[in-house]
């Protein structure tokens, strides 16, 4: 896509997506993190900001955070910093600011691109918990830049615990990965083409996903994103991501991937939450605005797995038994990803309880915990 003038007419699907997992998720990251933080203070940067609000004014994603910051501002300190290269649209952002009546003094407004003050918002959070969402329309910046953003606080000689908490969402996008990787695959010669090349290069980290691109295994652009992630992880020191496919209707091809890095298993915990609540809000999205183009006709879906909670239960307690199979003792938040195997992104917490109580019932675990499950533990 060579520009994003349509992008902010009106949200879409994608969107919808993207919006509800802020919702969810920032307020118990603020929540959280903020709890233990100087001043109980935190700070979060929307790099790609846009204009603030869609054309028909439904709140992207700058308002979502601000709103989110005033709602705190009782329990925390939350000082939101927004960049964008389109000087229109820092216009429309600041404008949107000031008909809100939100505090000057709890946000920024950069104009500009991202590269131009990454640094100085690394170095004005000092150690203060900062949030950073890369959101942009095509390729993000450079994986180094990426791996910047993640390391540039460390302290030296502090454990991973005790580092500042620097926690960032990417949008990770598909169509720009399918779109340039048709260079790698093709014979023909033009002046532009290796100039595409070595920017898909700079952006995920070297030539190594050209080989996939030509090839295109099964599954082809997954294993790219997956080989980012974990060298982005791997550089940065990060011990966890979590990723999510995002689609624009129920039949399509994922238009991007959100990634969170994280240092904190509670992070992974609370965005697999959040991408479950997500996905709930973007199919009714979908299925209400199809309903309504069929002058209010319902539709009877078949039920796939994506959408049958069900299938989702036994999953995970298949899941469970397995792993307890190996170990007697199974701590869920230790290992949520094998826990939730295909559900992650689909089920979330009330689904593994009804997975406990299904196992319990058979006898193949003891008492089901109560309270949250994110540290539960978990006995055959």
């Amino acid at each position: 896509m060579s520009n994003n003038k349509s992008f902010f007419l009106s949200p879409q699907a994608a969107a919808i997506y993207k919006h509800r997992l802020l919702k969810s998720y920032i307020p118990v990251w603020v929540g959280k993190v903020g709890s233990t933080s100087q001043g109980k203070r935190v700070i979060l940067y929307d790099a790609y900001s846009g204009p603030g609000r869609y054309e028909d004014d439904q709140p992207g994603s700058p308002e979502i955070l601000v709103d989110t910051a005033v709602a705190m501002a009782q329990l925390r300190s939350v000082h939101t910093v927004f960049s964008e290269k389109d000087a229109k649209y820092c216009a429309r952002l600041r404008q949107m600011l000031e008909d809100k009546q939100v505090d000057p003094r709890t946000y920024d407004v950069l104009p500009g691109p991202i590269e131009q003050h990454i640094d100085s918002v690394l170095a004005s959070a000092g150690e203060l918990p900062l949030f950073v969402f890369l959101d942009p329309y095509g390729l993000t910046v450079s994986f180094d830049r990426v791996v910047h953003i993640l390391k540039a606080r460390e302290v030296r000689g502090r454990s991973a615990r005790l580092q500042p908490r620097t926690e960032l969402l990417l949008n990770f996008s598909y169509e720009a990965i399918r779109r340039i990787s048709g260079v790698a695959k093709s014979d023909k010669e033009y002046r532009a083409k290796d100039a595409q090349l070595e920017a898909l290069d700079s952006a995920l980290g070297g030539a190594w996903w050209r080989q996939l691109a030509v090839d295109e295994a099964q599954g082809w652009v997954n294993q790219i994103l997956l080989g980012y992630a974990r060298r982005i992880a791997a550089a940065a020191g990060y011990g966890g991501f979590i990723t999510v496919a995002v689609a624009d209707s129920l039949e399509a091809e994922p238009v991007y991937e959100l990634i969170l890095f994280t240092r904190h298993p509670d992070g992974l915990w609370e965005m697999s939450e959040a991408m479950s609540f997500a996905r709930r809000d973007w199919r009714q999205w979908l299925v209400d605005k199809r309903e309504l183009a069929m002058g209010g006709q319902g539709q009877l879906r078949g039920l796939d797995f994506d959408d049958n909670e069900d299938a989702w239960v036994l999953e995970i307690a298949d899941n469970i038994e397995r792993l307890l199979g190996a170990a007697d003792v199974l701590v869920i938040q230790e290992r949520l990803g094998e826990v939730m195997g295909r559900t992650l992104g689909l089920a979330r917490e009330k689904h593994i309880r009804s997975a406990l109580k299904r196992l319990n019932g058979q006898g193949v675990v003891g008492e089901v915990p109560t309270g949250r499950l994110q540290r539960a533990t978990v006995r055959r």
